[in-house]
């Protein structure tokens, strides 16, 4: 039977095995921060057991909760970090783990755990500071993943906060790659594969579409872009690209006879119309942006073509339909980003601000601010009417956007 994260809290609070302050920031990181890793009404439960028994796991979620709470007080400076001899502390408690069991599969996965939220902190809230890691966590995560039998083994696993964070992680390696110009760590297939398990969306389809399907078609296109890029045109090929156009197109259902012979099937109930309209325009504000990065990173059409801009258009309307107080609006900081940088037109430059702002209100992560600044140093800038690469170039290394 599952035990709430709470009760044993409360459990730990009467043993006094844990200093009081440990237990306000698992309180906080429970309550606080956890939610806001997935856009699921009900995610998976945190790992606050794991924490209280494997001391890298306590420490980072610790810092993690600390250095968000602090953003929250502090009215999101961009410089507050979390304090340095925490920072340290926690690093070394990672480090010797790792060194004393790098063959122990059981402390392996812990392990685990505490490095995706390294990975997770350094490149949502601290990404701005100094002393930010992410690049090296995300090597760190990918030499604990291989140890581990790789991808389908942890997936197989079946543990629910591992597969929800390495669906976050593989997520954000995806949307790095196609900004950075490299290909994902992971092979395109591994998307068939994450959406069988418990992922960070909600697994709404429209149409047969998921967003790992989306994900997929845009891993693919990374890779097929990193095949050709360099070459002249003729080495593209047009076959290959209206595959990735066909795969991509936001659709609409089409009438069938059984939906003429027993219409009250597919009567949408008002009560999940908003939320059904919702999952429709967050998987169709990633197509959009996907399309946007075929036409311009591997088509090389410039930014104001009229194949781009319909796109753009076409996004800025699906996400004018996310309502900003719902928990998938807090996860388009990607589709935002790449609209912002291919909108040449003031008051949807004002939109996507506004949509940013908004976002940053709720999470106080510090990437949407480095993402907001980025996109208006780009505006005053010849390279926005560039190419897709110097588009992005002025993000911060360390910055991870979902």
């Amino acid at each position: 039977m599952y035990q709430s994260p709470f009760m044993t809290l409360n459990a730990h609070l009467k043993d006094n095995t844990l200093a009081a302050g440990d237990l306000k920031a698992l309180e906080y990181f429970q309550s606080a921060v956890w939610p806001l890793f997935t856009t699921a009404a009900h995610p998976c439960p945190p790992p606050i057991h794991l924490a209280m028994e494997c001391q890298p796991v306590l420490l980072v979620v610790c810092e993690l909760a600390e250095a968000h709470r602090t953003l929250r007080e502090e009215a999101g400076t961009s410089t507050v970090s979390a304090p340095f001899d925490k920072r340290t502390s926690c690093l070394a408690s990672v480090r010797e783990q790792l060194r004393t069991n790098n063959s122990n599969h059981a402390s392996l996965s812990p392990l685990l755990i505490a490095v995706f939220l390294l990975y997770f902190l350094d490149g949502y809230i601290e990404c701005g500071h100094p002393s930010a890691s992410t690049a090296s966590h995300h090597v760190g995560v990918q030499a604990i993943v291989d140890h581990l039998g790789g991808f389908t083994a942890l997936i197989e696993m079946g543990q629910k906060d591992i597969t929800m964070l390495l669906s976050e992680f593989a997520s954000t390696d995806l949307t790095k790659a196609l900004l950075d110009d490299r290909a994902p760590c992971f092979p395109a297939e591994i998307w068939t594969q994450i959406e069988h398990g418990t992922v960070w969306w909600d697994q709404e389809t429209y149409n047969g579409t998921t967003l790992a399907s989306v994900f997929r078609v845009m891993a693919e296109m990374s890779f097929y872009h990193q095949q050709t890029k360099g070459g002249d045109l003729e080495t593209l090929s047009m076959e290959m690209v209206q595959d990735f156009e066909r795969c991509l197109q936001p659709s609409f259902q089409t009438l069938s006879f059984d939906q003429i012979k027993h219409p009250n099937t597919y009567t949408v109930h008002e009560l999940t119309l908003e939320s059904r309209m919702q999952a429709d325009s967050f998987t169709r504000a990633f197509q959009h942006s996907a399309l946007v990065y075929l036409y311009r990173a591997i088509c090389g059409l410039p930014p104001r073509h009229c194949l781009v801009q319909q796109h753009v258009q076409s996004c800025v309307e699906c996400i004018k339909s996310i309502s900003p107080l719902s928990k998938a609006h807090n996860c388009i900081i990607f589709p935002l980003y790449i609209m912002g940088a291919h909108t040449f037109l003031p008051d949807q430059q004002a939109f996507i601000l506004e949509r940013l702002d908004f976002i940053y209100n709720y999470l106080r992560f510090n990437c949407v601010l480095l993402v907001r600044a980025a996109l208006v140093d780009l505006w005053k800038s010849p390279r926005h009417d560039g190419d897709w690469w110097d588009m992005f170039r002025s993000l911060g290394e360390h910055v991870l956007v979902i």
